[in-house]
């Protein structure tokens, strides 16, 4: 689909089909619905290096374009289907294939290496479909056409005969589409209008499509909580437009209308904006310095009763997150240091969290991961990784928007790598700052190769240029935490709001404080605490240190109470529970700083908000006697110790029905993993006993195996005898099915019939023929019908003649016919002799007529006339002169009579 003035390098898609085990039948299905869409195919397969494969033959059956076998440096065209040799391994450079041998003795990585390569090469101009196949081969490929803007495609697993290729693909997070073989085709052409789309979108951009794509961002933050105003235009449009394609629709405002009929489109539409793209060990020279230079100096700073914070900023699937993990566990193993580990992974892509909070990856990640790290810190589940527990303990998966919410504090390394490339440089600025201030001095900060620190460069030392790795010099004292959420000028009259009168902020800030004490001013109480069923305090206010006792600070008021308190106000808060109403103690009497105060107690239950099971407890203290309108009592200690006595015998009592009951849940559920255990060991034995009986089926497979190769061996031998023979004969030969569909043809037949390579699978009575007064049709309809034999003669229009003859074609294994054969044997110069031969026989009838007549008659005359002398002068008629005259008529006559025989036999001779 090249354009005029348009670069033909930059507007040639490549797609790359990747197959395994079973991906024949679906490469056929995808080719019998593909059209000539002005892009190029590179067909990537697992071969063996001894087989020779007939791919190229099967796929001209099922396709419109020129199939070709790649060879080294060969350049690829639109319309062309390019296929890998056996015993190769293939890239490409600048539409530029390049081959290389395959190294013995190693994984068949074959897809995955020229995906690779077409990433690198092409970025978003390649596509990339995993079709039917074992193993994990193109995983890792896949995410780096995603990484460079690629478009990817997947085989429905459903659809496929071996599933391991499309469930890996799909396992790892970066696949576009799921669709079967036949569907695949007009996908790609969706995708392919993208461009088309994108350039008449940025073209014709004016305040109509400005005023939609605000349109667009307000309905995302309407449904979602997510805000997309501030990303780069450029990366908006692009995902904009591919859903616009996608759903065949041509105009913004058409795609606006589309979104508010369809609320399920506004989440798909979000998930494109967000770009979760990650590895494991991505660049691994930088990884290789954080872990020589930056973990260690972090950790030789450190104390034993320190924590080492990171924070992975827009995670993603969360490989980033536990490569980092890796690191500082081998470096704090290797200077024998035991520190406790935080790393904070956060991202808004909520099933990207899922994804990564599994810790769960294809095989395709030992491309990334060194085996001994595998290893050690991954653990093998049928054809996936899992990450250890040591390793996922250590990470904190969070939904977090760094725009909106606030920043995790006093961090020592922070990674935010490829996220500020997506937005403007505004908000670049406001991330960074964020960022600044929740790194501590000398922490690091790790970003992505296109990102920079802006104004920030005077704040930071940079540890490595070329993989943007900076360490922080210089403390952020003051940071304001700006709300971005806001779209349009709503947002900057807000921002223009806090910019004039900041003080307000402070008295908003103290005014919920001065409420609470006014409060309990007026109630006559000195302090109020907000406890659970616990005894939790939730929150305090008032002056709550004069009665609180701070050196066993744990949050539990009980023990933060003198003995006496405790016990009041243990039973205040228990009673005021159970009755689900305020109760009041009073003249609580303790001895606190060698001083008898006397306190009183008020409590009252609530419900929270948030859970009608849940109840908290206002606690109220004051030294004043401050009247309440309830039933109150004085505090005995006696009375009141007994009373907590009971309360605790009661609890204990509770606690104890408790414990057996979870002793008799317990009891109860290890008979049942007994059960379970016992279970499974039958189902393991079962299931060996099933492997035992695959294994058998998987050597008779084998068998069965070799013995069609040799079948298609020999297959391929007649093949080549059946090709070289029609490159050899000189006699036309037409193969028509039943159906009258042309099957085959020899190189002559185009003298006979207008006829082209790509004729065969089309309808014989589709192609005109160069025959006079042709009736072919009706001769293959009599030979279909009747299995009777037709011969004749016919001349084509440039004057030269041919025996023609119809024969069935007959299948001798079913013994039946199944169409027809013509053939035309070209008798132009036996026609040629005949018609010499017919004008030799008129000029020998011509002579023999003279001899008869000329020649004849006068030595009659003559004889006749010597008779009558003979009467009249008495001549001797049996002189020698005489005799040789009757002789001679005698020979006349035969010669005449001989003449007539040879013109009936040329006659015979020329008619057959």
């Amino acid at each position: 689909m090249k354009k005029e003035g348009q670069n033909y390098k930059e507007s040639t898609y490549i797609i790359a089909i990747g197959a395994s085990a079973g991906g024949m039948e679906a490469i056929h299905l995808l080719f019998d619905h593909t059209p000539e869409d002005g892009v190029a195919y590179v067909i990537i397969q697992h071969l063996s290096p001894d087989h020779k494969s007939f791919m190229a033959e099967l796929l001209e059956k099922h396709s419109k374009l020129q199939i070709s076998i790649a060879e080294n440096e060969m350049f690829v065209e639109p319309n062309h289907v390019y296929l890998m040799p056996q015993g190769k391994n293939m890239t490409i450079r600048d539409r530029i294939l390049y081959l290389t041998e395959i190294k013995p003795r190693q994984p068949n990585k074959s897809i995955d290496i020229f995906l690779d390569s077409l990433a690198e090469s092409h970025g978003k101009k390649s596509i990339a479909v995993i079709l039917s196949g074992t193993g994990s081969d193109g995983t890792k490929g896949i995410a780096a056409i995603k990484r460079n803007g690629g478009f990817v495609i997947v085989q429905d697993p459903a659809s496929s005969k071996f599933d391991g290729m499309p469930n890996s693909a799909i396992d790892s997070g970066n696949v576009d589409v799921i669709l079967a073989p036949d569907l695949i085709p007009e996908e790609i052409i969706t995708y392919l209008k993208r461009d088309i789309l994108e350039n008449n979108f940025s073209s014709q951009l004016s305040e109509d499509t400005e005023e939609c794509l605000l349109k667009i961002l307000e309905l995302i933050q309407h449904h979602t909580p997510l805000d997309f105003s501030d990303y780069k235009r450029p990366t908006i449009i692009r995902r904009i437009v591919l859903r616009m394609a996608k759903n065949k629709i041509s105009t913004l405002s058409d795609y606006v209308s589309f979104l508010e009929a369809n609320p399920s489109e506004i989440s798909i539409l979000t998930k494109e904006f967000l770009i979760s793209v990650t590895q494991f060990f991505r660049d691994k020279e930088a990884f290789e310095i954080i872990r020589e230079k930056v973990i260690p100096e972090i950790i030789e700073n450190k104390l034993q009763v320190d924590t080492f914070k990171v924070w992975v900023v827009g995670c993603a699937t969360g490989e980033e997150a536990y490569s980092i993990a890796i690191l500082i566990v081998e470096q704090l193993t290797e200077l024998k240091k035991n520190l406790e580990v935080k790393i904070f992974a956060s991202d808004i892509d909520k099933s990207a969290l899922l994804h990564a909070s599994k810790g769960i990856y294809p095989e395709s990640i030992s491309q990334d991961v060194s085996k001994e790290r595998l290893e050690k810190f991954f653990t093998k589940q049928g054809n996936q990784y899992k990450v250890r527990d040591n390793i996922r303990k250590m990470l904190i998966f969070a939904d977090h928007d760094i725009v909106k919410q606030p920043p995790y504090g006093k961090i020592d390394f922070i990674s935010c790598r490829n996220l500020l490339i997506y937005i403007n440089p505004i908000l670049q600025k406001k991330i960074l700052s964020s960022l600044h201030f929740c790194l501590n001095l000398g922490g690091y900060l790790f970003l992505g190769p296109s990102e920079s620190l802006g104004d920030l460069k005077k704040s930071f030392i940079e540890v490595n240029k070329k993989f943007r790795i900076f360490k922080s010099i210089e403390v952020v004292r003051n940071f304001r935490d700006t709300t971005y959420s806001t779209p349009g000028l709503e947002r900057q009259f807000i921002r223009l709001n806090q910019n004039i009168t900041p003080e307000k902020r402070a008295e908003k800030g103290n005014l919920t404080e001065l409420i609470n004490q006014s409060l309990l001013e007026v109630s006559g109480y000195e302090a109020a605490i907000w406890v659970n069923t616990d005894f939790k305090i939730l929150q305090t206010f008032g002056n709550f240190e004069k009665y609180l006792i701070p050196k066993i600070f744990n949050f539990d008021l009980l023990e933060m109470l003198p003995e006496e308190l405790s016990i009041a106000t243990s039973n205040t808060i228990r009673e005021a529970i159970k009755k689900q109403k305020e109760v009041a103690i009073q003249k609580v009497r303790f001895k606190r700083d060698n001083k008898i105060q006397s306190i009183n107690v008020f409590a009252k239950p609530f419900l929270a908000e948030n859970s009608a099971a849940q109840t908290i407890v206002l606690v109220l203290f004051s030294e004043n006697d401050t009247s309440t309108g309830l039933a109150s009592e004085d505090f005995g200690m006696e009375e009141h110790t007994a009373r907590h006595l009971e309360n605790l015998k009661e609890e204990l009592a509770t606690t104890k029905q408790k414990l057996i009951e979870a002793n008799n849940a317990l009891e109860l559920s290890n008979d049942n993993i007994s059960s379970y255990n016992e279970e499974l060991i039958s189902s393991n034995e079962e299931m060996q006993s099933v492997n035992e009986e695959l294994q058998s089926v998987n050597e008779e497979l084998q068998t069965v195996n070799n013995e069609y190769q040799l079948k298609i061996k020999e297959l391929a031998d007649l093949n080549d005898d059946l090709n070289n023979y029609f490159k050899s004969t000189i006699n036309a030969q037409l193969y028509v099915d039943k159906n009258l569909v042309l099957r085959k043809f020899t190189p002559s037949a185009i003298k006979q019939i207008n006829i082209q390579d790509n004729d065969i699978g089309r309808k014989i009575s589709d192609i005109s023929t160069n025959i006079r007064f042709s009736t072919l049709m009706d001769d293959i309809l009599k030979v279909n019908s009747t299995s009777c034999t037709i011969e004749k003669e016919v001349q084509t229009i440039d004057g030269r003649w041919y025996q023609m003859m119809g024969i069935p074609y007959v299948k001798q294994h079913e013994n039946q016919k199944d169409g027809v054969i013509i053939t035309f044997n070209d008798i132009t110069d036996l026609k040629k002799i005949q018609g010499k031969l017919s004008r030799i026989n008129a000029d020998h009838d011509t002579f023999i007529y003279a001899v008869s007549h000329d020649l004849r008659g006068p030595l009659t005359n003559l004889y006749i006339i010597i008779s009558l002398l003979k009467e009249t002068v008495g001549l001797n008629l049996d002189d020698p002169i005489y005799q040789d005259i009757r002789e001679l008529i005698g020979l006349i006559d035969k010669v005449h009579d001989q003449y007539k025989y040879d013109n009936k036999r040329t006659y015979r001779y020329c008619k057959n």
